[in-house]
Order: C-alpha cells, then sequence, then structure tokens
C-alpha cells in the first residue's frame, strides 16, 4: 500500500469516529440542574442567611440510613419545611417531601427513591428563623 492510499484510509477512519461521535452526542439526554435556576440565583442571599443560621444556631438534622427506610431525626419537634431529594443524573429521580414529625423524626421509605447517588436539601422553620442543611447520601 502506498502512501496515499494510507492518507485516505486514516481520513476516512477519523471521519467515521467523528460521524461516531456526533451521534452519540445527540442520543445524550442533558437535564437541567433546575428549571428556574434563575429564580433561585436571585434568592442565593436567602440561601446563604439560612445555611448561616443552621451552622450558628447548631441546627444539624441527623440522617441515618437503615435498611429500607431514612431516618431523619430534627433538633426541634416544631419544624416546618420540606426535603428535597436531588438526583445529579435525571430529574425524574428527584422528590421532595414534607416535615411530618412523630417525635422530631421523620421516616422515608427508601423504596420511593431510586438507588444511586442524592443531594438533601432539607429546608425548615422553627419559629420566624428559618434553616437549610445540604447533605449528600447514597441510596443502596
Amino acid at each position: 500500500m502506498n502512501w496515499g492510499n494510507s492518507i485516505a484510509v486514516a481520513f476516512v477512519l477519523f471521519a467515521s469516529f467523528i460521524g461516531y461521535m456526533v451521534v452519540k452526542a445527540f442520543q445524550e439526554d442533558f437535564d437541567l440542574v433546575t428549571e428556574d435556576y434563575y429564580a433561585q440565583e436571585i434568592n442565593y442571599q436567602n440561601k446563604l442567611v439560612k445555611l448561616a443560621n443552621a451552622e450558628s444556631f447548631g441546627k444539624v438534622v441527623v440522617i441515618k440510613q437503615e435498611t429500607k427506610k431514612l431516618l431523619l431525626t430534627f433538633p426541634d419537634h416544631q419544624a416546618k419545611g420540606t426535603i428535597q431529594f436531588y438526583h445529579p443524573s435525571r430529574e425524574i429521580f428527584d422528590k421532595t417531601f414534607q416535615i411530618t414529625l412523630k417525635n422530631g423524626s421523620q421516616i422515608i421509605d427508601k423504596e420511593d427513591l431510586v438507588p444511586g447517588n442524592y443531594r438533601i436539601n432539607i429546608n425548615w422553620k422553627e419559629g420566624d428563623t428559618q434553616f437549610l442543611q445540604e447533605s449528600k447520601i447514597l441510596i443502596r
């Protein structure tokens, strides 16, 4: 094989590889982190205040993973708010739960969640003070 044919074969292989990569890129599903990212960016200062409140008051929600459930123990029995499970890879796996405490704890069935990595945003209010805790967890 002469050098002209080698260049032609190399060009065809390179073009085939680029074509394959373009087809694969168009088949990939990209979910945005959130649809209302602009509104969340405007409220970012509120988020920082809530995180600072949780740190300065020493308010920590303890998350314990058991066999079939998650047990979230709150520092105050009167907390009201939401628990958001954010699955970074797929939006359809995201779940949001209202805080409904029994003896200062909330139980979430793991059957309601797809196994994988999650970011948990616990947003709650005690009296007039708002708190936010961000955690990461691997649901098995």
